[in-house]
């Protein structure tokens, strides 16, 4: 009975031709990538790193953000100069990923080396963060200034250099493994900017900034996760202002904006819904949209998996999405404590894999779903990346060929 319920569902749907060269990958992913940040991992051995994309392959994904390859914390030390102005700091300490100018003492630097090793091993991409400078915090209230434009000259000088480097270093040999660069600056719902008190000076400050990653990465994509506070203004603001710096900087169709989706802030998913599809509303035809699910509460303890399974739906008009961070926050490796985390987040993904309608199980039902929207039917997917079975961010007739095996299977 039950194998035949399922022809009849897809006997039609199923007359939709499968794309010719359909890109393979391997099962229904809710998550394409998660970010690792360069304090827990630049001392890693080889072997660790091997372990680690081992075990991140087993949770789900398909790529690693390094968050920053090269790391810069500054201390404020002129107070005769304001808080704006770069020169007022003293580089207290930085270090790096790999070999780079940007460091002194840098020459012997291996885990960004080691990560795209383990990456070719295990079949997985890593995204390499550009530079992570502190004086990045000391901007964004009021308008701008000369402070933040000198800064944002040598920020982006910086950021190209490190793409040169690493292009330099392991673009041949790795090029498969690269999936792109992390812009690591994380820009956020600036007041003046949302509301255009500053006549647009933050757009082209902050988007010329931009521009040069965008540029230096040549073909590969760029990665921006800007976040937003929602006690600052509108979504419908932040929207439009996330738009404008994508224009000004130059971003392209297959670079990624992936907004944090504030649920570290305990954001309600009525907030998270409301915030992120006013984004994706306003850049979809830009650039491409995925969201940054947050992983943390507000005391930066692990976030119940019930709860990011929350925010993930309330966020459903993501392409894909992204975890900051499984490594930190759901990974017994990184604190034994957090072993129960990283179970109830392996039980949540199979629970959640195929369930479109997030009734809480994968059944026949899911498949009658997607059958109707396939064929036209005005119908609200719950979960539409349930059935993504290719990952390849688009339902298609393979994914539907994909759902009915797995049914049968099950």
């Amino acid at each position: 009975m039950k194998k035949r319920m399922l022809a009849a569902l897809f006997g039609a749907a199923l007359l939709l031709q499968i794309p010719a060269g359909a890109e393979e990958r391997s099962g229904c992913t809710l998550f394409e990538a998660t970010f690792l940040q360069g304090w827990l991992c630049r001392d890693w051995s080889p072997e660790r790193w091997r372990t680690e994309f081992t075990e991140m392959k087993a949770a789900g994904f398909r790529s690693v953000i390094l968050q920053s390859a090269v790391d810069l914390t500054y201390q404020y030390t002129d107070e005769s100069k304001p808080e704006t102005d770069p020169a007022a700091y003293t580089l207290a300490a930085a270090y790096a990923l790999y070999p780079t100018e940007l460091v002194s003492g840098s020459e012997q630097a291996h885990a960004l080396r080691d990560a795209l090793d383990a990456a070719a091993e295990s079949g997985m991409q890593v995204w390499i963060g550009t530079v992570s400078d502190s004086r990045w915090w000391a901007y964004g209230w009021g308008s701008p200034d000369d402070g933040l434009r000198t800064w944002a000259a040598e920020n982006a000088a910086a950021c190209s250099t490190l793409i040169r480097e690493t292009a330099a270093l392991y673009g041949e040999a790795y090029a498969p493994q690269i999936a792109g660069y992390y812009y690591n600056n994380e820009i956020w719902n600036i007041p003046d900017a949302c509301t255009q008190q500053d006549q647009g000076a933050y757009e082209q400050i902050l988007g010329e900034n931009l521009r040069r990653t965008v540029e230096a990465a040549a073909e590969k994509p760029v990665l921006v996760s800007p976040f937003y506070n929602p006690e600052l203004g509108t979504a419908q603001d932040y929207a439009r202002f996330l738009l404008a710096l994508a224009q000004a900087s130059g971003m392209r169709r297959t670079d990624i904006l992936a907004p944090q989706d504030g649920g570290g802030r305990e954001c309600s998913p009525d907030v998270i819904s409301e915030w992120m599809y006013a984004v994706q509303q306003s850049v979809r035809e830009t650039v491409t949209f995925w969201v940054n699910n947050e992983t943390f509460n507000p005391a930066y303890q692990p976030k119940p998996p019930a709860v990011l399974k929350s925010d993930y739906l309330a966020a459903n008009c993501a392409q894909q999405h992204i975890l900051f961070s499984w490594n930190h926050y759901y990974h017994a490796a990184a604190n034994p404590e957090y072993a129960a985390y990283e179970q109830a987040f392996r039980q949540m993904c199979d629970e959640m894999r195929g369930d479109v309608n997030a009734d809480g199980s994968f059944d026949i039902a899911d498949a009658a779903v997607v059958c109707r929207w396939f064929m036209g039917d005005r119908i609200y997917l719950a979960n539409w990346k349930a059935a993504d079975f290719d990952g390849n961010g688009i339902l298609n007739a393979a994914d539907l060929s994909a759902m009915k095996h797995a049914l049968l299977e099950s």
